[in-house]
């Protein structure tokens, strides 16, 4: 019986597994071609003559590429300034972002999990409520305050909104992982003298590593990916993250290829991110915040 369980575990994977790759690959594989061989039937599910003449197109380079027994010279994509701009601002939003929410969200989700205080359960409720709203509800709020404050199209005005979102989510993901840590190891530093602050940075963090190498993660990929307020506020201006540059190339003339590159190109960070930090996100427990710390 346990064996059937499993085969039929491993199956699930599979599919799912399958079912996640195959967008993927197809970008891959658009992004291998030249429009001609896109529109060629019968549909090719791989490049019969791949180029990487897409990939230099949309950062700014002309390329060539063959066209059955032809060499065809591809002019520099007119979005390719947007891309590398945006390439460049969602780095820089993302990587504030991310050490953002680590330098708050560590000490907090520290507190949270390991204490018992006056108003616990009210914060508590507090941070939920934070992330309860649809975040359309709360974009216009945030545009007539940001117009007021001189903060539109500005990278600083996005990393005060992607932290409203960060630091309460990433702070309940601690929580719960600082209160499953087994708190003798840290005793036991307190009373070798090692002060609490001593005893949070030697002992407790580095025990709490895979927590918040994942959570690190997981903040980079929200601030990367975040689309909506990055559309809003900063489209359009010297502050434009890249999410927003795709609708843009939607608009007018469809450049499949050209797309399918920018895809790809935008994944290449987050598949960058994963290979050095996925090793954390697999080596953390997942556990329920409130039961355990006893909430």
């Amino acid at each position: 019986m346990v064996k059937i369980r499993r085969v039929i575990i491993y199956i699930l994977a599979i599919i799912v597994g399958i079912w996640s790759i195959i967008p993927i690959y197809w970008f891959v594989n658009l992004s291998l071609m030249t429009e001609q061989e896109v529109a060629t039937v019968p549909v090719h599910f791989w490049p019969h003559q791949p180029t990487l003449a897409n990939y230099l197109r949309m950062l700014g380079f002309n390329a060539t590429a063959a066209v059955g027994n032809q060499i065809v010279s591809f002019a520099a994509s007119g979005y390719a300034p947007a891309i590398r701009l945006g390439l460049i601002n969602s780095a820089i939003v993302a990587t504030c972002i991310t050490a953002i929410t680590l330098a708050i969200a560590v000490p907090t989700g520290y507190a949270f999990g390991r204490y018992k205080f006056r108003g616990k359960n009210g914060l508590l409720f507090t941070l939920l409520m934070s992330r309860s709203l649809p975040a359309i509800c709360i974009v216009l709020p945030f545009y007539i305050l940001f117009q007021s404050l001189a903060l539109l199209g500005t990278l600083q005005g996005l990393i005060i909104i992607y932290t409203s979102i960060t630091i309460p989510l990433m702070t309940w993901i601690l929580m719960g992982y600082f209160a499953t840590l087994p708190i003798e190891v840290e005793r036991a530093a307190r009373v070798d003298g090692a002060s609490r602050l001593s005893a949070l940075r030697r002992v407790v963090i580095p025990m709490a590593a895979a927590g918040i190498g994942t959570v690190g993660v997981l903040t980079f990929l929200i601030s990367w990916n975040e689309f909506l307020y990055a559309w809003i506020m900063n489209a359009g201006t010297p502050a434009q993250t890249l999410p927003p540059v795709f609708p843009a190339m939607l608009f007018q003339i469809i450049d499949n290829t050209g797309l399918a590159a920018a895809t790809i190109i935008s994944l290449i960070p987050v598949i960058i991110i994963a290979l050095l930090f996925g090793r954390y996100i697999t080596r953390l427990k997942i556990v329920d915040p409130v039961m355990a710390t006893g909430g």
